[in-house]
């Protein structure tokens, strides 16, 4: 199994305390979907976007039943993992999934574009500490 991750779980730290472990990946990106924070939080989620919206991320490969099982419990009911088609490092298209805010907390996602370098400057701390990572 193969997944696009983006958002929190790019921070390696926080990866190893979802998933337990390490799987093999490399950077990936993911065309006609836009990463938005979600209101009031310091995550993300992603939606398909009209346009050259681009979100970066990784494509892990190798995930056996445990991890996702350890993922989606992470992810909760607000996303929803679907399938998608994604870039590999040498830009050629790889069908994975990824975590879609779901059709239901779409309403949830503010204007602000999430970014990494935003989540580890200003957000990160605070959210290492609140979940245990």
């Amino acid at each position: 199994m193969t997944l696009f991750a983006y958002g929190t779980l790019l921070v390696p730290r926080i990866w190893r305390g979802v998933v337990g472990r390490e799987f093999p990946n490399q950077p990936a990106t993911l065309p006609g979907f836009a990463i938005y924070r979600v209101e009031g939080a310091d995550f993300p989620g992603i939606i398909p976007s009209e346009g050259a919206s681009i979100v970066p991320g990784r494509l892990f490969t190798g995930l056996d039943a445990e991890a996702l099982a350890r993922l989606d419990a992470y992810e909760d009911d607000f996303y929803e993992r679907r399938d998608v088609t994604l870039l590999d490092r040498q830009g050629n298209p790889v069908e994975s999934q990824a975590y879609v805010v779901a059709d239901a907390f779409r309403g949830q996602l503010s204007e602000e574009t999430w970014t990494l370098k935003w989540f580890e400057a200003e957000a990160m701390a605070d959210y290492v500490r609140r979940h245990g990572f």
